[in-house]
């Protein structure tokens, strides 16, 4: 799956994700450039952005954003196009629908 492939995968599943999460989950180390090229602009999408503060683990102030993709009427066109996105450059496949024994695996 590609970096951009699996940033769409993870806004369309909900995840709120900021600088820290996205390096460690999907690699990219500058989440706010990335979310606006790979995905708000391709897909014409808004992804919110929610300022946070907080103390590190020292007491020292820390700021940080979250980014999260709203379920709005806005947004609803570019979410059917991330989906495709995502099962169009997703290296999962799908498991058989009809019988999931291991026989059917197997069988041309």
């Amino acid at each position: 799956m590609t970096a951009k492939a699996a940033l769409v995968k993870a806004l369309l599943d909900g995840k709120i994700l900021n600088i820290k999460n996205c390096f460690q989950t999907i690699g990219l180390t500058n989440c706010p450039r990335e979310v606006s090229r790979m995905v708000e602009q391709p897909f014409n999408v808004q992804v919110s952005r929610t300022h946070r503060e907080g103390k590190s683990r020292y007491g020292s102030p820390v700021i940080w954003v979250d980014y999260r993709l709203n379920r709005t009427p806005y947004n609803e066109e570019g979410i059917k196009k991330m989906y495709e996105y995502v099962e169009k450059n997703s290296t999962f496949k799908k498991s058989p629908s009809n019988n999931n024994s291991q026989e059917s695996l197997f069988k041309n």
